[in-house]
């Protein structure tokens, strides 16, 4: 048993009971369920559909976006910190100021002045600068000021650690800075100043700049939620827009590459953009949290939902007038039924609203005209009741009475126009004359007629269950055979061959004529014949006897006459597969009058065996 019949099997118990619990549910109310759940399903997928796409376009143009915006601001960035460098080199541009820093000896108060009165100049030409410091390393002096100093200043044994550092990162920039924060939130930039020959660093320049840089790089980033970093060639967090992170920045280094904009933060989504400038000094970093992609896109959720609830709503309106304007005629039609089953067969229908409802009342109307013509028929063949059963009992009941009568009925049949019934009482008057009179041997043409008459009549009770061909012979037809013998073959072939599992059997009649024999085969594409059951079957023919009602007394009683009729050899084979065909052939010897020595003498008295 294949997978499919199997859940078949198990899937029948359950369809039955659904089948039971909607027969008294309207078809029309089942049709609007189906189509509501139908519709339900559609919206449903339609508004995730149309969330998800909105969600991800949305999320698309903000990664665009952003990128794009970052990008400007790395150009800007870039530029930016070409200035500071610029500016920090310029005591290159002044050899006496070069000199000065390359000096090895102790320098003197009027070399100090001009360092001082050269930096007071270069501060005041910027207005971003906060504090500016030059860190001498030979001489071991700091000189510079800050916001709330008025003159510059000389700095001595003061820590300059900070300064060393700076300049051991400073190595790590292609343009020889370094940037930091302090501890109020400012950025500070160190840029190195060193010999050409040797590349030994002879100054460290520190600038510590005001908050006009951060606040054109955050400007963009501030109203949309995200989180807006800023890193320095080291990785290292110099700016945040978030007062307090809401996750440990290791989690977040080493950056994703940009084709993986999702991460996840201290169990928290986010969706990053980051770009880094040309020479890598500064990268921007944005992370927009999830939650704010949502809540954004939740007023265009909202309209979405309303536009699919709308969609659903109209939907199942149309469908229920629709439904409701083609299932008034049916139900029209049921009440009329109902009515008619009651026993009023006045009632008429006039069903609009479609071909197929039309035809249905028309037929229908028909139908209760037809109905209540017979019962007026049978009214008045009551009142004849007692006359005919008296007229019955006097007439004799023999063959020709009864042959007589079928054409009667027969004739009466045409009358009323009942073409179907006039044919099937002709064939069974037919067959009824053909059974009762003749010979013993008839023609192979007389007995073809009588079989096909016997189809027709099965045929109208199996109807397409059976189907039935034949292949004759043309000069074959004036051949003698025994009575009622082919029918009898077809006749096993309906009885026996078909099974519960079988929704029709084929039935094929062929007669060939060879020399001085005739082949007679009835073959059936039906269950066919067990090994035990055949095995049975033959013992029967050799004791010429039945084998009982299942093992086919109309092929032991045919059996039976051949043996009586035919003094030379005959053949009765049956050839089978169980499951699949059955084919019963007969050689009989060729006759084409009865006068020949074939028959026995007593031929013409052996009774014909009821099948």
């Amino acid at each position: 048993m294949s997978l499919s019949t199997k859940i078949k099997e198990l899937l029948r118990p359950w369809v039955q009971k659904i089948r039971k619990m909607l027969n008294p549910v309207p078809l029309w109310i089942q049709l609007i369920f189906i189509m509501i759940l139908l519709t339900t399903a559609v919206s449903v997928q339609l508004v995730h559909k149309d969330y998800t796409s909105t969600k991800e376009l949305t999320l698309s143009q903000y990664l665009s976006t952003t990128s794009q915006i970052l990008s400007l601001e790395a150009e800007n960035s870039d530029w930016y910190l070409d200035s500071l460098a610029k500016f920090c080199i310029q005591p290159y541009y002044d050899s006496s100021y070069t000199r000065i820093i390359d000096q090895k000896t102790p320098i003197t108060t009027e070399q100090l002045s001009y360092v001082k009165q050269q930096m007071f100049y270069n501060y005041y030409t910027r207005s971003d600068i906060l504090d500016y410091e030059l860190y001498l390393i030979n001489q071991d002096m700091i000189i510079g000021r800050n916001e709330s100093q008025q003159h510059f200043t000389v700095q001595q044994n003061m820590d300059i650690q900070p300064f060393l550092d700076a300049a051991e990162k400073c190595k790590g920039s292609p343009r020889n800075l370094y940037i930091e924060s302090d501890a109020s939130g400012n950025l500070t930039y160190y840029h190195t100043l060193f010999t050409v020959p040797g590349q030994i660093i002879q100054a460290v320049v520190q600038v510590t700049l005001d908050a006009s840089f951060t606040r054109r790089l955050v400007k963009d980033h501030s109203d949309t939620g995200e989180i807006f970093l800023l890193l320095n060639n080291e990785q290292e967090l110099i700016y945040s827009s978030a007062d307090t992170l809401p996750f440990s920045l290791s989690e977040l280094l080493p950056l994703p590459s940009s084709e993986q904009p999702a991460i996840t933060l201290n169990n928290q989504s986010y969706y990053l953009v980051s770009n880094t400038g040309t020479t890598g000094d500064l990268t921007m970093v944005c992370l927009m949290p999830e939650a704010c992609i949502d809540a954004e896109i939740g007023h265009l959720g909202h309209s979405i939902l309303i536009n699919g609830f709308l969609f659903w709503l109209i939907t199942v309106v149309l469908i229920y007038l629709l439904l409701k304007l083609l299932m008034n005629p049916l139900k029209e039609l049921s009440v009329q039924m109902q009515r008619t089953g009651a026993g009023d067969f006045s009632t008429r229908i006039q069903a609009d609203g479609c071909q197929e409802t039309f035809e249905l009342s028309q037929s229908f109307n028909g139908m209760v005209r037809h109905i209540d013509r017979l019962i007026d028929e049978n009214y008045v063949a009551k009142l004849r009741a007692n006359d005919a059963r008296l007229a019955a009992l006097e007439a004799q009941l023999n063959p020709h009475f009864l042959y007589n009568t079928l054409q009667a009925i027969s004739t009466e049949a045409l009358i009323n126009d009942q073409p179907q019934i006039h044919k099937m009482i002709t064939s069974l008057a037919s067959n009824l004359r053909y059974t009762i009179k003749g010979n013993v041997m008839v023609p192979l043409r007389q007995e073809m007629n009588y079989t096909d008459n016997y189809v027709f009549l099965q045929k109208v009770r199996m109807g397409d269950a059976l189907v039935f061909s034949s292949e004759i012979d043309p000069a074959s037809l004036d051949c003698l055979i025994p009575k009622i013998s082919i029918q009898t073959l077809v006749e096993n072939s309906i009885i026996h061959g078909k099974s519960e599992k079988q929704t029709s059997i084929h039935i094929t009649v062929t007669v060939r004529l060879m020399e001085n024999d005739l082949l007679i085969t009835v073959r059936d594409s039906g269950c066919g014949i067990s090994d035990d059951r055949l095995q049975k079957i033959y013992e029967d023919f050799a004791s010429q006897k039945s084998s009982g009602k299942d093992s086919g007394i109309g092929l032991a009683n045919l059996y039976s006459r051949m043996q009586i009729l035919y003094n030379r050899e005959t053949k009765f084979v049956i050839n089978t597969e169980e499951g699949k065909y059955t084919s019963i052939s007969l050689t009989l010897p060729v006759s084409r009058d009865h006068s020949q020595d074939i028959f026995h003498e007593r031929s013409s008295h052996v009774p014909f065996s009821d099948h």
